[in-house]
């Protein structure tokens, strides 16, 4: 299986991982924490799914297929989700939500 048709698998289990992580530290206010889940895991698939579109399109339109695409994805989604990671918790930081 091609690795471009799995977009959305990557991107909603990545949006899960973060979304997770950011629950847990949440779980003391847990109308905020559900809140945040509703709110915030869908925002991260959608982003997660345009950019990965985006950055992936020259591979997919060359014809490439195999392991190499996997890579290439896996690669991309770590970085990209790594950057929604950081940003996320400086900015619950900043509203002092999480310390």
């Amino acid at each position: 299986m091609d690795a471009f048709d799995k977009l959305g698998t990557i991107c909603l289990v990545g949006s899960c991982l973060v979304g997770a992580y950011f629950i847990v530290f949440l779980r003391s206010s847990i109308l905020l924490a559900v809140l945040f889940g509703v709110a915030v895991i869908p925002i991260l698939w959608m982003l997660g799914l345009n950019v990965l579109e985006f950055l992936t399109r020259p591979f997919s339109e060359k014809g490439m297929k195999g392991p190499l695409t996997w890579v290439i994805v896996v690669i991309l989604a770590i970085i990209l989700y790594g950057v929604c990671f950081v940003g996320l918790r400086e900015l619950l930081v900043l509203l002092q939500v999480i310390r």
